[in-house]
Order: structure tokens, then sequence, then C-alpha cells
């Protein structure tokens, strides 16, 4: 059957074979048919995307897409929506306020933008993050102003997979390595966490996890739209597979992981005090303050 639904889409193709499977449709091997030939585009469209019970030679059949009742390709049913007496145009994605907004939903499209803007701010501060007269401190310091800060933008809103956490950590610890002066063959034996220590930052997964939480506090004891937002029950019927996470299941899996489970997030001092005590808890470093690895300057040469 295989080879018969090749064969046929390559005749397709070819101005030689495609009239000499106009006039008749495809079967396979048993001998049922299991696609039909559309006049208007030219194409085998597969018996399930056809939308008939039973196949026959139809001469002028014409598939949904020739007809104009198919969905357009991108999925989006609409082009504008009309909102009072303004029309909006329906777009795949925009930016809202630095932070990049999908239809699709996720936050794929917003961590590549993010990760473009932090190798930008990277580029630009590259004679003071190599600078030998600076202490590794001053220059993890002023990394994690400028650069961490551009990467990181909205990050407290995103529902974060492992593909997106790996594509964030992978990029952070490029830029790390490269103001270590880490050379390409030491790369396979040089850990990330002496880097870390060495520049005086936190995991990356740390920080994505201390700004949810903060923010998911801050969600819980707003009275507005954003708390309106979080308890909202999404109506309809569910495909198939696993659903992906939502925030609200990210920032509880946080609380678990973190034992906050008990905090209670509506006293604000209590919720921060948590949050901050269990970060320092979880990370590396003592605590924020500056350690005693390699604080001194590396003479210039």
């Amino acid at each position: 059957m295989l080879y018969r639904l090749s064969f046929s889409y390559c005749s397709h193709n070819l101005d030689s074979g495609t009239d000499d499977f106009e006039d008749r449709n495809n079967f396979d091997e048993s001998g049922r048919c299991n696609s039909i030939f559309c006049k208007g585009c030219k194409k085998w469209v597969h018996k399930k995307c056809s939308g008939l019970k039973r196949l026959t030679k139809d001469s002028d059949f014409k598939c949904s897409r020739c007809q104009g009742t198919a969905r357009p390709i991108d999925g989006r049913p609409q082009s504008e929506v009309q909102v009072g007496s303004d029309k909006l145009d329906v777009v795949a994605s925009f930016c809202y306020l630095g932070d990049m907004l999908s239809a699709a939903g996720g936050c794929d499209l917003a961590t590549t933008t993010r990760v473009k803007t932090a190798w930008k701010k990277f580029k630009e501060l590259l004679p003071v993050l190599l600078s030998r007269h600076l202490s590794y401190k001053t220059r993890g310091h002023v990394y994690s102003t400028c650069v961490r800060s551009a990467m990181l933008h909205a990050s407290e809103t995103w529902p974060l997979t492992k593909p997106n956490l790996q594509r964030l950590q992978r990029n952070d610890r490029a830029m790390i390595r490269q103001i270590c002066n880490v050379k390409p063959e030491d790369v396979a034996t040089t850990m990330s966490n002496e880097l870390l220590t060495l520049l005086g930052l936190e995991d990356l997964n740390l920080i994505l996890k201390e700004r949810r939480l903060r923010w998911y506090g801050h969600v819980e004891r707003s009275s507005g739209a954003i708390k309106t937002a979080l308890d909202m029950q999404v109506t309809g019927s569910r495909g198939k597979g696993r659903p992906r996470m939502t925030w609200k299941q990210v920032t509880e899996r946080d609380r678990k992981d973190w034992k906050l489970s008990t905090t209670d997030p509506h006293d604000r001092n209590t919720w921060r005090s948590g949050v901050r005590s269990a970060m320092r808890a979880a990370s590396q470093l003592p605590g924020r303050g500056s350690t005693d690895v390699d604080v001194a300057p590396v003479p210039a040469r």
C-alpha cells in the first residue's frame, strides 16, 4: 500500500504520469480503493480526508480545500475579529511588553526570542565581561544584571518544558564559559558548578523557580483579572495524549519541590521569606553574598 501511495503521489508531480492516473482511483494491495483524485487541485486525497463514506469513480470530485470549506493551513479559522467598533487582526504571534505570545500556546517562541536578546546584550558588553582588570565576581555581577535579566525577562509567567529549560541553560552556560575563558578542548572536563561558583552566580533553574514562586504569591494575593484567569476552567473536549502542563501546575510542582505547600502565599512577608529561605537552601552557594573563591582580579599582560 505504501508503494502504491508513493507511486501515485509521484505521478502527480510528473506531467507524463498525471494524465494516466486522473481517471481512476488509487487501490491498495487488497484491491480496495483508499484515495480519490481531486479535479480542483489535481492531487490524490485519502479516504479519511475526503469526507466520503465510500469511494467511487467520481470525475467531478473536489476536496474540501478546493470547495473553500476547510480550515486554513495555519489553523486560524478567521483573519480578524470585531471588538466594539474596532477590527483586530488575528496573528500567529505578537510581542507584548518584550514577551512573545504565540497562538499555539507555550513559551517556545518567547524563550527563543529572549535568548537572541541576551546574546545581543552579551556581545555589547564583551569588553567589560572579558576584561582582565575586573575580578570574576564583578564580571558575574555585570552578567547577572545586564545579560541574565534580559534573558529571563517575563520568565515568571512561562510554563517551561524541559526543551525550553535546556535551551536557556545551554546558552547561559555558553556565555559563562566564554567569560571564564574556557577553551573548547576543556569544555568536557570543566564543571558548570565550578564556573558558577567562580562568578558568584546561582543556577538558572533556581532563578526561574524563585521568579515563578514570587509571582505566584502576587497572583494569589490579587483580586483582579490575573486571579480570575488563574482560576478559569476551560470547557470542551480534550485531545489524545497528556496535555501540556499549565503554569499553575508548574508552580504547584515548584512548591512541592521546595516544601512550600504549607506556606500561606496570602501573607506577603511570610511567603517572600519562605521563598528566599528555600532558594538559599536549594542553592549550592551558602547565600547571595560573596564567597572566597577567586575574588582577586587577573593581572593584565
